[in-house]
């Protein structure tokens, strides 16, 4: 038998298929050929060495081009495909075809080609006809809503849909759509639910309605709605299942917008209500603390004024006077400090501390207060030369605040216990009493403000339920941190303040050589500008970033700053940190005069702001201002230097 002539070959070709040609395993054309192309008046040499997928043909639908590139990937496999598809003619035509590809293997080392071929076919399948030519306005109205419809005979497998419906789980509008196919593309978390609702239909007759997630083949996630029932037959047996599907993407993700919404409202107005309610019964207590030593006061003055009294009474009196008097005054010096760390003013004068002495000092000064009670205080230590880097005043306001909280609340012949155990390179102080204890429910709430005691208690204890807050603050001002513990009302409670020592290097804190060991003095060389108007957290701040290798110039004012830039000889820093609550010129107002200056005088130079203002508000105005990072006060070593890192580079 003779061979065919290359001629006669096309012929053929040409009047069987409707294109053909051959791709590489990669899927870019080699070559295409084909009576079609001329109602596309195109030339079709014009593709060669292009992704087939990619044509113009194949943008009928956003999901047929990715068909095709899975049906041409499947035959560089060695695998035969088959696929029923839109081809595009033109912008007003597309026609049906059935496209053939077939892997040729490779001959002398040549790679694997695929040979394709497409004829064009003028009818779907029967079924889907019939059911559009006795359901076109049903399907018209359905299509246009973007609704899927399905119907599956189960005594089959295979399932007779919709072309939205083929589309919403990426088959093609003219492939039949299978259960498995419906159920592989569903999100591997949803499968189960997915499963476990259409086998409770098909077992029970019952309606479904889910909603669940299904992942496309280029990675992106959508929500379908799905609903539908299953049929019975006579003898309970299912026998026919239908449904419809849409995709509810935008509606879910609008409903989780929402409810976060919604939620983060509710929040906010609960956090109101509490703070509105905890500064009621503050001032409550406030007045009540206030009144009370004054009453004391204004009652024996006018006895000691206008009536004459022995010695003895004199004596009493003005000792009370006296007592009220001092009650008073702390209960002032605890507002005022509250004021203070509000305003972010709380001034602290760090220096090298012997840790004993001032809580040694602290014991003396409260042991007669105990006596009075008959409450046996006990004093114990590891150490008697423990040093850490703080203020002296503050520290000592720390204990006192403390053990006047314990005596307070310990009862007559009760015991306190002071005991300070040091573990390099940390020192621990704990105040044990076997007095009144905390209620579970307010241990989590011991330290905020105007939250300390017993809010439902019918008597207000004395106090305004700042001095734990306060010695919180005090504390972590200090690097340190303090645990409240309490098994219960009657089984006392045990304050644990833990603060780094201060070691030979001369270092702020333990944190800071730790965050030193750590970074392995990764600000090496970094030239940073601090500009901060307290002396205190200036040198404090400064000494770390010398501990961690950087090179640090500092201002105490803004107009120090800006001086400090221009001055050539100088240098422009690497960073620039900056407080924000400043006299004559705040933060906010310098780096925005700083953003306007040119390049050359540190126009761009990134900045980090360090502020004890921890709110939204405030942190959206720095960065508005021109400031990358905002940091709160007092600052976490491991943090401010990771800050420092990424503005650097």
């Amino acid at each position: 038998m003779e061979l065919l002539s290359g001629v006669q070959t096309e012929d053929i070709f040409n009047n069987v298929f409707a294109f053909y040609g051959i791709l590489s395993s990669e899927g870019y054309v080699i070559e295409l050929n084909g009576r079609v192309f001329d109602r596309t008046a195109t030339n079709p040499q014009l593709l060669v060495g292009q992704r087939f997928a990619e044509t113009v043909y194949w943008q009928s639908s956003e999901h047929i081009s990715k068909l095709v590139e899975n049906a041409i990937s499947d035959a560089a496999k060695g695998n035969k495909s088959k696929l029923t598809v839109d081809f595009r003619v033109s912008a007003a035509e597309t026609i049906k075809i059935e496209l053939f590809l077939h892997p040729i293997d490779g001959q002398s080392g040549n790679e694997r080609q695929i040979f394709f071929c497409a004829q064009e076919i003028s009818d779907r399948e029967k079924e889907v006809e019939y059911f559009k030519e006795r359901s076109e306005r049903l399907l018209y109205a359905a299509e246009n809503a973007e609704i899927g419809l399905w119907y599956w005979d189960l005594a089959g497998e295979e399932i007779f849909s919709t072309p939205k419906c083929n589309e919403l789980f990426e088959v093609s509008p003219y492939d039949v759509l299978t259960i498995n196919a419906l159920l592989e593309i569903v999100h591997p978390e949803d499968r189960q639910r997915v499963e476990a609702a259409l086998k409770e239909s098909q077992t029970y007759g019952k309606e479904y309605n889910i909603e669940y997630r299904v992942i496309y083949s280029n990675g992106n996630i959508h929500w379908i709605a799905a609903r539908g029932r299953t049929y019975l037959d006579n003898e309970g047996n299912p026998n026919l299942m239908m449904g419809v599907v849409r995709k509810v993407t935008d509606n879910k993700i609008a409903s989780e917008e929402l409810s976060k919404v919604y939620a983060l409202e509710k929040k906010a107005r609960d956090e109101a209500e509490e703070a509105n309610r905890a500064k009621d019964f503050f001032l409550a207590v406030v007045s009540h603390e206030l009144r009370s030593p004054l009453n004391a006061i204004l009652g024996w003055t006018k006895i000691l004024l206008t009536k004459e009294v022995d010695e003895k009474t004199r004596k009493n009196a003005l000792e009370t006077i006296e007592k009220s008097a001092r009650s008073q005054a702390k209960l002032i010096e605890d507002l005022v400090d509250s004021a203070r760390v509000a305003s972010g003013k709380l001034r602290l004068e760090f220096r090298p501390v012997n840790l004993y002495e001032v809580i040694k000092t602290v014991y003396n000064l409260q042991r007669p207060s105990a006596e009075t009670k008959n409450i046996n205080l006990e004093f114990s230590s590891d150490n008697k030369n423990i040093q850490v880097f703080g203020d002296a005043i503050r520290l000592q306001q720390v204990f006192t605040n403390l053990l006047s909280n314990a005596l307070k609340f310990t009862n007559e012949g009760g015991t306190i216990t002071i005991q300070i155990q040091t573990d390099a390179p940390a020192v621990t102080v704990s105040v044990k009493d076997n007095g009144q204890g905390i209620n579970p429910e307010l241990l989590p709430n011991i330290f905020r403000q105007f939250r300390q005691g017993n809010e439902n208690s019918t008597s207000i204890q004395s106090g305004l339920g700042l001095g734990l807050s306060i010695v919180k603050i005090l504390v972590e001002k200090h690097n340190g941190t303090i645990v409240a513990e309490s098994a219960g009302v009657g089984h006392g409670s045990t304050f644990t303040v833990t603060l780094p020592l201060h070691g030979t290097e001369n270092d702020v804190s333990y944190e800071i050589k730790k965050t030193s060991r750590k970074e392995d003095k990764h600000l090496k060389g970094v030239k940073i500008l601090i500009i901060e108007d307290d002396t205190d957290s200036r040198e404090v701040l400064q000494l770390f970033l010398e501990q961690n290798g950087a090179i640090v110039k500092s201002a105490e004012s803004a107009q120090q700053a800006v001086n400090f830039l221009y001055d050539k000889g100088n240098g422009l820093p690497d960073i620039i940190i900056s407080d924000l609550a400043m006299p004559d010129e705040d933060g906010y107002s310098l780096l925005s005069r700083i953003r306007k200056l040119e390049d050359e005088n540190g126009g761009n130079i990134p900045a980090l702001a360090l502020s004890a203002f921890a709110t939204g508000e405030n942190k959206q105005k720095a960065f508005e201002s021109g400031f990358q990072k905002y940091h709160t006060k007092p600052f976490e070593p491991d943090l401010i230097v990771q800050d420092i890192l990424q503005l650097v580079k």
